[in-house]
């Protein structure tokens, strides 16, 4: 049930990014089925690779890529602080990562429903060059 709620929350999310693009463009006034599917089209591509980067961004960082800079700033942040609270906070690099690794966040869910956005978002942009 935790999984499902991970999935239906970037959904709403999704259909929100959705929403807001499509009454931002102001669907309503759209003269043509052409306009229409456009502004469709770009609702959908906006709300699936928003997720989808968001995926890939989680994903870049659960690497590790960005751990440097991080141990920097916690160094750096300890190091304005009192003697007293340096040495009961101080640790090396490899500690830093070992705490860092441990936990893991998920991102499956933004690619696979960014992914589930791009899909009609795809069939939209072939629509509206065929009608």
């Amino acid at each position: 049930m935790k999984r499902a709620v991970k999935y239906i929350v970037a959904a709403f999310v999704g259909a929100a990014i959705c929403c807001a693009v499509v009454f931002g463009k102001n669907i309503q006034s759209a003269e043509t089925m052409q306009s229409r599917i456009k502004i469709l089209s770009d609702a959908f591509t906006g709300a699936g690779l928003i997720l989808l980067l968001s995926g890939l961004f989680v994903w870049i960082v659960r690497q590790g890529v960005f751990a440097g800079m991080g141990y920097a700033f916690r160094s750096i942040f300890v190091s304005l602080h009192a003697q007293k609270y340096r040495e009961e906070h101080r640790e090396t690099y490899t500690e830093y990562r070992e705490r860092k690794g441990e936990r893991k966040t998920p991102f499956l869910f933004l690619i696979i429903t960014g992914a589930s956005f791009l899909i009609p978002a795809v069939a939209l942009t072939v629509a509206y060059f065929y009608v």
